[in-house]
């Protein structure tokens, strides 16, 4: 098994980079899954972030600035969306080649069901697992992805045009 780590500042273009890269996988035949997370806007505010699953492009909120039950920052995270995302993981360690997970952060982690998903990607095999870590976090799993990873990734806005091609050429290889 393969792991590979991205991670960067908040804004850098990361999620950007996994769509882009998924989207060239799929085109050449590749069976990819798993999930980004991306932000939920209006016209000039940032609301939430919401899941996407790349083999069905369904989407389920996973944090807004409205709701109740357990915050990060100002957000309130919804539970039912980390269990989406978990499910997702879960689907992809069985059906695809190659797996995503963006982002492994804050607000996911307070779902018993994402940390247990999650866990599952550091023990699969014949696999290759993308994930997006929180640049700042603090936490075990996060320290045991770095650890295990054969290539970690920290996207800035010098090296961002390029990473889509280092990346692209690691997972055809």
């Amino acid at each position: 098994m393969t792991i590979i780590v991205l991670t960067g500042a908040p804004g850098v273009g990361k999620t950007t980079a996994i769509i882009h890269i998924v989207q060239a996988l799929k085109e050449r035949g590749v069976k990819v899954g798993g999930i980004v997370s991306r932000e939920l806007r209006t016209t000039t505010t940032r609301i939430g972030f919401e899941f996407i699953d790349l083999s069905t492009n369904d989407r389920h909120v996973l944090a807004s600035i409205t709701g109740n039950g357990t915050k990060v920052g100002k957000y309130f995270v919804n539970i039912a969306g980390c269990r989406f995302a978990a499910e997702r993981l879960t689907n992809a360690i069985r059906n695809s080649d190659i797996i995503f997970c963006d982002e492994i952060g804050p607000m996911e982690l307070k779902s018993k069901d994402f940390i247990y998903a999650i866990k599952n990607l550091l023990y699969v095999e014949k696999k290759v697992v993308v994930v997006v870590l929180h640049q700042k976090l603090q936490h075990p799993l996060i320290d045991e992805f770095r650890n295990k990873s054969s290539l970690l990734i920290n996207l800035d806005l010098q090296n961002r045009e390029k990473v889509n091609e280092t990346l692209l050429n690691k997972l055809i290889a």
